[in-house]
């Protein structure tokens, strides 16, 4: 028997979303693709139109990732920076 459980769409989702000062900090650190893109997703399309969110990650291709997710999603690519084994993505929802 295969010793994963299977993740419904439901359980899909950021270990975390934070606001603060008006920037949504969405921490899926642990995850890896495409789980970490369909939280990302989701927690996303929740955000206000404009605003800035920091994403929190540690699979390595993240970068690459992310920036083509954001081509398909009008979300401006920022930034991204490597802090202690992780990565910061800064992204902007678009209107």
């Amino acid at each position: 028997m295969w010793p994963f459980k299977k993740k419904t769409k439901s359980e899909i989702k950021a270990n975390s979303v934070e606001i603060v000062d008006g920037v949504a900090f969405i921490d899926v650190r642990g995850q890896t693709c495409p789980g970490y893109l369909l939280a990302i997703n989701k927690a996303v399309e929740k955000l206000d139109a404009g605003m800035m969110a920091k994403l929190l990650i540690t699979y390595p291709p993240c970068g690459e990732d992310v920036k083509a997710w954001c081509k398909e999603k009008r979300v401006s690519y920022l930034d991204i920076t490597e802090e202690n084994d992780r990565w910061v993505i800064t992204i902007q929802k678009q209107g």
